[in-house]
């Protein structure tokens, strides 16, 4: 179930959602709209990223970009964080969904990484993760504090079990992927294969 306004401001008062700073002003119908907020990361240049390499991933983390806004451009993927942290109690899921306006330039606020887990940051809230890029071949200029994304939320059948604490309790919204470190124990390791041992990270949101 999907929760509506009256039911997102009643999950924050109980405390199953947790939104820090909080605006009432900024619930819409059905969700909440998340600030942009830096610093942030540009990544960009034509290098092969090994996904079964440390050294590629260390080359290919990018350089953070302090100031209130940040230039996107065709040519690069910025890492930026949300001005809000977030909690959310093992009964509710989120979900990230872009803002017409803003899509409407030629912006993309997620690649593909639009899943808040259940009991992501619960306790202690923590920035989410915005990937920004532009499509159409124009060059874009966003500002810090602009409401960039929707944030919705919706109620699970049964709280998840939350065997795992989320890896990115804490974050500041703009560190590099951890794929090698998360997932590299899954990967196909045939005769001569250059994937190390992996040591799994608590879950990912």
């Amino acid at each position: 179930m999907i929760l509506s306004d009256q039911d997102i401001l009643g999950a924050v008062r109980c405390g199953d959602i947790g939104i820090t700073p909080f605006d009432e002003r900024l619930v819409k119908r059905n969700s909440y709209l998340l600030r942009l907020a830096g610093p942030f990361r540009r990544i960009e240049g034509d290098e092969i990223l090994d996904t079964a390499d440390p050294e590629s991933f260390a080359r290919c983390e990018g350089v953070l970009e302090a100031g209130d806004s940040v230039v996107l451009t065709p040519d690069a993927l910025v890492l930026a964080g949300t001005r809000e942290r977030v909690s959310l109690a093992p009964s509710l899921v989120g979900l990230l969904s872009g803002i017409s306006n803003v899509a409407r330039l030629g912006v993309q606020v997620h690649a593909t990484s639009q899943l808040v887990n259940a009991g992501f940051a619960h306790g202690a809230p923590s920035r989410l993760v915005f990937e920004l890029s532009t499509v159409g071949g124009r060059r874009v200029r966003l500002y810090a504090g602009t409401p960039v994304c929707h944030l919705v939320f919706a109620r699970l059948s049964a709280p998840a079990a939350a065997r795992h604490p989320s890896g990115r309790t804490g974050q500041l919204g703009t560190a590099p992927s951890r794929l090698l470190d998360q997932f590299g124990h899954f990967y196909a390791r045939g005769e001569g294969s250059a994937v190390a041992a992996c040591t799994p990270l608590a879950e990912p949101f």
